[in-house]
């Protein structure tokens, strides 16, 4: 690729520069390509390039930089002699300082690999050695000695700003983005390319000048009022030391280059009008006159030069110069606008889900009140059916009513005693004075038994209102923690996703579209959008290591799952931090008497703000049935956990799912715990659950006890939560009751626990789980009589 003008110019490395042709041995021909015409180009103009009237160090420090890169780029330094040649510098001198830096680095140390800051030591001191080691060949001056000195200073400097041009002007590459560092690099290149047009004049009219402002136009209207200025301030600068007028050109070059970046937008002809504006302005500002610093006319073919550049070339060379970031970035004032408005809908929704959350809890209050009411009720429809007819009616009812009423009340509480009301265990009262006896006993025990349906029916109802109320206050507390998620200080790292895209671009990536926040911790989230690839290891060996580099900080994925892609063909990579802790668990599980279906049922996974959830759960007895509801437990687990709900709504939730879930009993234990990554605390939630147990890496083992019935069985459920500092190495060992339960003759059964865990010598998470369980089974004589499950998880710093 190249840019006309003498901007930009990339080719394959000069090894090629000499194209043979030619199928048969004998019969190659070398012809010497563009871009090597180019390069030599390029070394004639930093030959002539002289500063102070008389120094000439930048094609050395190019010479030293190329021939390094290849050995055939030795030719360069004939044209970089060629231009020290047509001026007034020294030139036996430049003979010398290039003939000795060719004998280093072509005989001396050619099998020497170079860095940047060791070639440019070794080239500066040639530099200085070779220019004092001339000094003492000839008369000189204390002042020469500086200037030497001073030479090769800017020797050693160039050759760094070299090492970011080179090599996007030597290698063959896709480079679609430049850094602000290259950019600048290559415009101090061409700045110095532009000095070696000094004294050059064409038709009367300074070719320095139509170049330098054509270049300063090229980047200030490709990018922007900043590069602009900064390019023109850059150019100012370099060429300035071939003259006197040092403030006077930098002023006018660096405020050319802002005024037509500001006006860019209008178009070329606007853009080129800033810089005849800023010359006017300073030029009358400076010395009073019509006498422009900068003539007209050199503008003029500047910018007749500027504006006959085809639109493709002109679009090409922005794709290097605008950053990628900017067609992404979102005006600030809007972006505040926007984010207020989603504020005010969040805190509107959570209110509406709130409320709505007191409804269904209120109307849940009611149907206590209607519970109680209900032996009214069953009495008041047991008279209407019997008594209402009745001859005795005023008897038992006027004269006798709470008699009357009790014996009813007694009546029904036998029923729901013995379970069948009959002339053997009726009350005596009724016994006695009721004239239809045998068909109040069939009304009272049809009257239960319709009872007993509708309690359960409303008893479900009552429930399921329960779980939508919790639920609604869940979604709610969900809303409020969004909208202090949006309302907190979050900052869009701006210069850390440029830095990526240029990062990428080296590497030949191509990314679509890079977020990188800074959250209210202090730590990076990135997301990176690319075209989708079937390599599931290329974002371990590609990518990860990239942003490593570029933001000096440990990242890893957000999800360990990989993402394979989504149906627009995209793939999105998230980043999170690295936490400070690492986990690793391992699994040992048997279910009884070795049947395929066990009600033991696990999960581990991460989830967000750097935690990691370890669940264990065990169904109500064994087989399917209870596999059933360990499942539904752990999946409604990694469900509500994973979208953010808290720990506690969760438990709820599953405790009245599975309330409401049959008429039969269904009940499972929780075992949770929730790993913090970044301060290494665990917390340890127990509902019907075993004791965990923590083992020290002083091989000390703590046991973690059970509060809590299981889910499924009370409405309201006591959820109480233990905290413990882990440190590096130690491990969490979660187990259910099929494991710990099997050795009968112990009271207290962690005590052969505890020992059995600190006899266990391995560091390996899995190692101990199949411990554990090998070694529980044998204590009891080989039989498995329940589901057997062991989590064993290690926690340990990350490196």
């Amino acid at each position: 690729m190249h840019y006309t003008g003498g901007c930009f110019f990339t080719m394959e490395k000069f090894n090629i520069g000499y194209k043979r042709l030619g199928r048969e041995e004998g019969q190659i021909y070398s012809i010497i390509s563009k871009d090597f015409l180019l390069l030599n180009i390029l070394a004639f103009l930093l030959g002539r390039a002289s500063i102070l009237n008389g120094l000439n160090p930048f094609g050395v420090a190019y010479f030293t930089t190329l021939m390094t890169k290849d050995k055939k780029n030795s030719i360069l330094g004939l044209s970089i002699l060629l231009g020290i040649l047509t001026t007034n510098a020294d030139k036996y001198r430049y003979m010398l300082i290039l003939g000795l830096n060719f004998i280093v680095f072509r005989y001396i140390v050619k099998n020497i690999r170079f860095n940047t800051s060791k070639l440019a030591f070794l080239t500066g001191s040639i530099t200085f050695f070779s220019g004092v080691l001339y000094l003492f060949l000839t008369e000189f001056y204390l002042y020469d000695l500086f200037m030497t000195s001073f030479e090769s200073i800017i020797v050693f400097v160039f050759i760094y700003i070299l090492s970011y041009s080179i090599p996007i002007l030597t290698v063959k590459s896709n480079r679609k983005i430049l850094s602000n560092e290259e950019v600048i690099c290559i415009a101090i290149i061409l700045a110095v390319s532009v000095l070696g047009l000094s004294d050059v004049i064409f038709f009367g009219y300074d070719l320095k000048n139509i170049v330098g402002i054509f270049i300063i136009l090229v980047f200030a209207y490709n990018g922007g009022a900043a590069i602009g200025a900064a390019v023109g301030v850059t150019i100012g600068i370099i060429t300035s030391m071939s003259t006197v007028d040092t403030p006077v050109i930098i002023g006018i070059y660096g405020f050319s280059g802002l005024l037509a970046g500001i006006f860019k937008d209008v178009g070329k002809v606007t853009s080129a009008l800033g810089i005849v504006l800023s010359n006017s302005i300073l030029t009358f500002y400076i010395n009073g006159s019509t006498e422009t610093l900068v003539q007209f006319e050199e503008i003029v073919i500047a910018f007749l030069i500027f504006i006959l550049l085809p639109k493709s070339v002109s679009e090409y060379i922005n794709k290097f110069i605008s950053l990628k970031s900017d067609g992404f970035e979102i005006d600030k004032v809007y972006s505040e606008r926007i984010k207020k408005l989603m504020l005010r809908q969040l805190e509107n929704y959570s209110l509406a889900f709130s409320e709505l959350a007191v409804t269904y809890s209120k109307i849940a209050e009611k149907e206590k009140v209607v519970e109680q009411k209900e032996i009214t009720n069953i009495i008041n429809n047991i008279a209407n059916s019997i008594c209402l007819n009745c001859n005795m009616k005023r008897s038992c009812w006027n004269n006798c009513f709470y008699s009357t009423y009790n014996a009813l009340v007694d009546s029904i509480t036998l029923v729901e005693a013995k379970g069948i009301l009959d002339k053997n265990n009726v009350p005596d009262y009724l016994r006695k004075r009721c004239l239809r006896l045998e068909k109040l006993i069939n009304i009272i025990n049809s009257a239960y038994e319709i009872y007993k349906i509708d309690y359960k029916w409303n008893k479900k109802l009552f429930e399921m209102r329960q779980l939508v109320s919790e639920q609604f206050n869940g979604i709610s507390q969900i809303l409020r923690e969004l909208s202090k998620e949006i309302s907190s200080n979050i900052e869009f790292k701006r210069d850390v996703e440029d830095a990526l895209y240029v990062a990428f671009d080296k590497e030949g990536i191509i990314i679509d579209k890079i977020t990188v926040l800074e959250n209210e911790n202090g730590r990076f989230e990135i997301d990176i959008e690319k075209k989708k690839c079937f390599d599931r290891e290329i974002c371990e060996r590609r990518i990860i290591p990239i942003v490593k580099k570029v933001i000096g900080r440990e990242v890893v994925h957000k999800n360990r799952n990989c993402n394979k892609g989504n149906e627009n063909g995209s793939c999105l990579i998230q980043l999170v931090e690295a936490q400070k802790y690492k986990v690793n668990t391992g699994v040992a599980k048997v279910s009884k008497d070795n049947y395929y279906i066990s009600g033991d049922n696990y999960s581990f996974m991460d989830l967000d703000d750097n935690k990691y959830m370890l669940a264990l759960s065990d169904g109500m007895g064994t087989g399917e049935k209870a596999a059933k509801e360990s499942v539904a437990t752990i999946t409604l687990l990694e469900q509500l956990l994973g979208a953010g709900f808290n720990k506690n709504i969760a438990i709820k939730t599953i405790n009245s799912v599975l309330m409401s879930k049959s008429l039969d009993e269904a009940f499972s234990t929780i075992d949770l715990s929730i790993v913090d990554l970044y301060s290494g605390k665990v917390e340890f939630i127990k509902i019907g659950a075993v004791p965990s147990f923590i083992k020290r890496t002083n091989g000390n083992v703590e046991v973690i006890h059970a509060s809590s019935l299981p889910v499924g069985i009370v409405n309201e459920i006591a959820i109480d939560s233990k905290s413990v500092k882990l440190n590096s190495g130690d491990f969490i060992i979660t187990m259910s009751d099929g494991v710990l339960d099997v050795d009968k003759n112990f009271i207290d059964k962690t005590n052969w626990m505890v020992e059995l865990i600190k006899d266990i010598n391995s560091r390996n998470p899995q190692v101990i789980a199949d411990s554990i369980l090998d070694k529980a089974i044998e204590r009891n004589n080989n039989k498995i009589e329940d589901d057997m499950t062991v989590l064993v998880t290690k926690i340990w710093k990350r490196r």
